[in-house]
């Protein structure tokens, strides 16, 4: 088990905001942050979870789920904290080997090696980049060199890279930070990144999503490339956009893979996500355009199919004296993929996962249930992106490496979803 120091320091925007301890009592999955008596986020808020107040600790438990949710998930959490000596679930630990670039605008520095914080970027070849894909894949490590400091949590093998002005690859090293998420093709799920690049072609051009994506290929390794949302080039530097993910904001239990769905067993466990819970967050942000942007990408999500649009993939930008909803992210048509036919959708709407269920009426009701919206905006919207969809899929060549029947499957989802019945399935 490695030893390191006591205390590292909390900065955001490069800007030293407090300092992180583990948690008094013996849980390594808790941290204690103590802030600065003179801190000051500059009109940034650090999470709608918790409020900063100078000289004071946050609750364990709230800072420690909040800094949790930016650790690596599953197979890659293993992998990346077995390779520097730690405990998968030791959070102090996760963040002083991992946190010198991580999703949002905070880092975290050792202040007795503040050499392994100083940003370094080494030009990648194709071969080299093709080994790291299929390294990501093979050992779930995120391609991480022994000197990095990065990582990004989700479960699909991905390598992070950056790019500056000239475009070329570069490998982050120390507190570099990176521009780019590469996600190399499965063997398993070959047509997955295509599917999901479809998914990215239609939310741009109905004006969901922003930033750049494309397939490209390291030899003969096929990867989706994807421009972060949090991270800005300019003038050859790299700066940071803060953000969390919802089951941040909610305070939901970092350790767990499953809080982040809805339990279709037990659907009020406060302890899960719901599409409630996450319009409720979303209506307190300071952009009031936001909950009308949240049903817009859950309308969205329910006409891709989009069976894993989970909490962690809901996300808010913290920026200064504004908060709110990032662009639409991680919106993949699933149930096309061979042995990804799964109709259970990850959170209920109006009470309802399966996706076969689901209607226009359906989608209305759960709007209408979150008590915000007025009826006539729940109805604008709601058609107004059945209609986006429509002239997007008239608008966009889907990839021809994506899944077998994946533009049938979504033309069929607009039909039924257009004009009012359940969106079922199609016969055979």
């Amino acid at each position: 088990m490695s030893i390191g120091p006591a205390e590292l320091r909390v900065l955001l925007h490069g800007t030293p905001l407090g300092v992180l301890t583990r948690a008094p009592r013996r849980d390594r999955a808790r941290v204690r942050v103590t802030w600065d008596e003179s801190a000051d986020p500059a009109g940034v808020r650090v999470s709608e979870s918790f409020t900063v107040l100078p000289g004071r600790a946050p609750d364990v438990d709230l800072v420690s789920d909040f800094l949790g949710g930016y650790a690596p998930e599953g197979n890659q959490r293993t992998a990346l904290a077995a390779e520097r000596g730690i405990d998968r679930d030791d959070l102090f630990a996760l963040l002083r080997e991992y946190g010198g670039s991580i999703a949002g605008a905070l880092t975290f520095v050792d202040t007795e090696d503040e050499g392994r914080a100083v940003p370094r970027y080494e030009p990648l070849r194709t071969s080299a980049l093709g080994r790291l894909l299929r390294r990501a894949v093979e050992e779930h490590d995120q391609g991480a060199r022994p000197d990095s400091r990065s990582t990004l949590p989700g479960f699909q093998p991905k390598v992070l890279v950056t790019a500056f002005e000239d475009g070329r690859w570069l490998q982050p090293h120390g507190g570099g930070h990176s521009t780019h998420i590469l996600k190399p093709q499965l063997s398993s799920q070959p047509s997955r990144i295509y599917d999901e690049f479809a998914g990215h072609e239609l939310a741009r051009h109905m004006g969901l999503a922003m930033f750049a994506s494309e397939i490209r290929s390291a030899g003969s390794m096929p990867y989706l490339s994807i421009e972060r949302f949090d991270r800005i080039v300019e003038d050859g530097r790299v700066d940071l956009v803060h953000q969390e993910d919802a089951a941040q904001a909610l305070g939901l239990d970092w350790v767990s893979d499953e809080v982040k769905f809805q339990n279709p067993a037990l659907p009020r466990d406060p302890r899960r996500a719901s599409v409630f819970r996450l319009a409720e967050m979303v209506a307190g942000l300071s952009d009031q355009g936001s909950l009308r942007i949240f049903l817009a990408q859950l309308v969205m999500r329910i006409l891709l199919g989009d069976n894993d649009g989970h909490a962690k993939n809901t996300g808010v930008l913290h920026l200064d004296g504004a908060d709110r909803l990032t662009e639409l992210y991680d919106a993949v048509p699933n149930p096309y993929q061979e042995g990804r036919i799964d109709w259970n959708m990850a959170m209920a709407v109006d009470g309802v996962f399966d996706h076969r269920r689901i209607s226009r009426d359906r989608i209305v009701a759960e709007a209408r249930s979150w008590g915000v919206l007025a009826e006539r905006a729940i109805e604008e919207t709601v058609t107004e992106v059945i209609e986006r969809f429509g002239a997007a899929l008239d608008a966009v060549t889907l990839p021809a490496e994506a899944s077998d029947g994946l533009e049938a499957g979504l033309r069929w989802n607009l039909e039924r979803l257009g004009s009012g019945k359940e969106i079922s399935r199609p016969r055979r």
